[in-house]
């Protein structure tokens, strides 16, 4: 380097017409050496970054292979994974099948069973009108007043036991006669009678209920003056319906059904048609042949007189507790069964005509 320093002194000396002092070359001098210096400097920064690049360039290789073989991995994992489903998808193909098949053969079984439990609950009514069972469904543990009993009977005939609710109803009847639980428990098999279409068993039952209470404005005779209604409503009796909640709204205004009656009195014109029936049960009555059952019905009987006698096969199914009527007419009220004797209805009930059911909601 000095060699060149000194070169390049003579070279500025030997230049025609220029004086280079001293001080010009050392400043010149020192100037390249600090160029020097700096260039020193980016060659060694230039070289640590190529190798820095360079293992960089190392380390993206070694992650590329990685990826690479992760990537095969995953793919031979997503290969055995579709196989298996499609296994899945075969095996879930045949369990539905099988499944279709079973719902075929549960639709079949319900339906049978749907049939064998109708005529199970009709065999169970005839037994229990026909040869009075119902004792043998009374529970072990009976309850202590005539509250509990009107009580267990609602609720069994709620829950759907209605061996159990025409049980416990006739045994209440049977301990506390001439009371107003005597009159819930007969509701309660007059509402059997509704719930198996029996309408004849039922309008005596309720008609019972009246006349065994005396016609008296009651809870229990004004709930079977509405009982009543409902049934022959049912029928297609839409005056003498009428005339029920007439005279219930208008001969018993301070009982809680008052208020009621006088909504049925309105209602009820819009919604019933005489002669059109609202259950199933009495239009195949309509349709069905002159010895069946259904057919040989008897109508209810009116306000001021008994139903007409009924054929030899309903004569045999009454309802618990259940007598022919006695005494003077009753209000829009059929025949009346069986119950302790009680005064008739006042003269003014026998007097006040009663209408016949319309289409009436389903008997509570």
């Amino acid at each position: 380097m000095t060699a060149v320093r000194k070169l390049a002194s003579l070279f500025l000396l030997a230049l025609p017409g220029c004086i280079a002092t001293t001080t010009d070359v050392d400043r010149v001098s020192q100037r390249v050496a600090e160029l020097e210096r700096v260039n020193s400097g980016v060659m060694a920064e230039a070289g640590a970054e190529t190798k820095r690049l360079e293992n960089l360039a190392a380390q993206v290789e070694e992650a590329t292979n990685q990826l690479r073989e992760t990537l095969a991995k995953a793919g031979a994992r997503i290969a055995e994974s579709d196989r298996s489903l499609q296994k899945v998808r075969g095996e879930l193909e045949v369990m539905v099948h099988r499944l279709d098949a079973l719902e075929r053969l549960g639709a079949s079984g319900q339906q049978s069973v749907t049939e064998v439990r109708g005529r199970l609950n009709q065999l169970i009514a005839d037994l229990r009108d026909r040869a009075g069972i119902a004792i043998l469904a009374l529970p072990a543990d009976l309850p202590p007043d005539a509250d509990g009993f009107v009580k267990a009977a609602d609720k069994a005939l709620a829950d759907g036991d209605v061996r159990l609710a025409a049980a416990m109803a006739s045994e209440c009847q049977k301990r506390y006669p001439a009371s107003e639980a005597w009159g819930q428990c007969g509701l309660v098999i007059g509402r059997i009678a509704v719930q198996e279409q029996r309408f004849v068993d039922a309008l005596k039952q309720f008609q019972a209920v009246f006349d065994g209470l005396g016609g008296k404005p009651s809870v229990a005779v004004a709930q079977s003056l509405v009982e009543v209604a409902k049934v022959l409503e049912l029928q297609g009796k839409c005056s003498k319906a009428v005339q029920v909640w007439t005279y219930l709204s208008t001969d018993m205004p301070k009982v809680p059904q008052a208020k009621l009656a006088k909504a049925e009195t309105a209602a009820i014109a819009k919604r019933c048609k005489e002669g059109v029936g609202g259950s199933d049960k009495s239009a195949a009555a309509e349709k069905a042949a002159p010895g069946d059952k259904a057919a040989d019905l008897p109508e209810s009987g009116t306000l001021d007189k008994a139903a007409p006698d009924a054929p030899a096969a309903d004569k045999a199914i009454k309802p618990a507790a259940a007598a022919p009527p006695a005494g003077a007419a009753k209000p829009a009220l059929p025949a009346k069964p069986a119950a302790p004797a009680k005064p008739v209805a006042p003269a003014k009930a026998a007097a006040k005509t009663k209408p016949a059911a319309a289409t009436a909601p389903a008997a509570k």
